[in-house]
């Protein structure tokens, strides 16, 4: 899975609020990624324009 695809896939998850959840972060295993790497993710996805690239 190459790194826009798993920033699509946490987009969604984020914007579905999967990540509120405490301890969320084991649903997204399937990406094959570190929990820091998942957390780095998350803090891009979530900075102002980024989303706007990915889209």
């Amino acid at each position: 899975m190459t790194r826009a695809e798993r920033l699509a896939v946490l987009a969604r998850q984020d914007e579905d609020k999967v990540f509120a959840v405490r301890r969320a972060t084991p649903v997204v295993a399937a990406l094959r990624v570190s929990r820091s790497t998942l957390y780095g993710l998350l803090a891009e996805l979530r900075t102002p324009g980024t989303k706007d690239v990915i889209s």
